[in-house]
């Protein structure tokens, strides 16, 4: 591995601080290392999904850059031997297949990854379970973020990270960022459920999206998460999105159970339908209801913190 790569990745190591409040239940792997000399193209890369990838890449590259080496594909199975062991969430969310190559722009060397994370559910919950709220937030794609030598955005199914180092590296990582934004395409905007949050008293860059184990309950994955009011007073909003309608009933089932093993549970007619008012040792206050195919949980109400529960019931399309 050349020095040049071991200086990028420990770059993009530290910048990503995972906060998913998540078990981290996948599958152990062993780590590899390979230099890259060889690396080879994983068989498993399908012609389509090479040349829909290799297509993001502009013929005609910004800041004269010039590639120094061909693209390389890896897929969950190969991944490890690129990130060792950071791959293991990437794996955990679905990720489909990685494009990474190595470009020279003048007195710059640039290095970039483009994640096919498959949806823009998924792609949001990585790219949300790396960043922080004290992060330098930029207008790029639906959101990104950038430190010196660093620039990660999110667009649609694609998780972008890119990494520069030499002089004038922040001016071209900038250019690679836009040109690449482009060649994505489609409209650069979080998730549509994430979208349909309630907006009021939300802590900014709270959201999650946690495919499995949200809040250590199995049961209500996949499910979008966000904390609302500020200080000693958050509260945490859950909308599980489940299959279906009687999907999303079943998650009901199984949190009343939940509860009335754990604490108490009784009905909530206030907010129609099946709504529920419980609480217990582990996750305090609970209110919750089904809609459709959402479940939506608000834990941790304080008094006459409701609205932000009656907004999300009312939002949800």
């Amino acid at each position: 591995m050349t020095a040049r790569k071991v200086l990028i990745l420990g770059l993009l190591a530290g910048l990503a601080i995972p906060v998913c409040m998540m078990a981290q239940d996948a599958q152990e792997r062993p780590a590899v290392r390979i230099d890259s000399a060889e690396k080879r193209e994983a068989p498993a890369v399908k012609k389509d999904v090479r040349e829909r990838m290799l297509g993001l890449i502009p013929a005609s590259l910004p800041a004269q850059a010039v590639p120094t080496d061909a693209a390389t594909f890896y897929v969950p199975e190969t991944l490890y031997q690129y990130m060792d062991g950071g791959a293991d969430i990437y794996v955990l969310y679905e990720f489909q297949t990685l494009l990474h190559q190595e470009f020279r722009a003048k007195a710059v060397d640039v290095t970039v990854d483009v994640f096919d994370m498959g949806v823009s559910d998924n792609a949001f919950g990585m790219y949300a379970s790396e960043r922080s709220p004290s992060y330098e937030f930029i207008a790029m794609g639906a959101e990104g973020y950038r430190n010196q030598g660093i620039l990660n955005f999110l667009q649609g199914r694609y998780y972008v990270k890119l990494a520069a180092f030499g002089e004038g590296s922040d001016a071209v990582l900038d250019q690679f960022a836009r040109v690449l934004a482009a060649k994505i395409g489609g409209k650069a905007e979080f998730p549509a459920l994430l979208r349909q949050l309630p907006q009021t008293s939300r802590k900014p860059r709270s959201e999650q999206y946690l495919l499995k184990d949200p809040l250590g309950l199995s049961f209500l994955g996949p499910a979008y998460v966000a904390t609302y009011g500020g200080g000693n007073k958050e509260s945490t909003l859950l909308v599980s999105v489940a299959a279906s309608a009687a999907e999303a009933q079943e998650r009901m089932k199984r949190l009343v159970e939940h509860f009335t093993k754990s604490g108490k549970c009784d009905a909530a007619p206030e907010f129609g339908g099946d709504a529920i008012r419980a609480s217990n040792s582990f996750e305090g206050n609970a209110v919750a209801r089904t809609k459709g195919q959402y479940l939506v949980v608000y834990f941790g109400p304080a008094d006459g913190s409701d609205a932000v529960f009656k907004d999300a019931l009312q939002n949800l399309q």
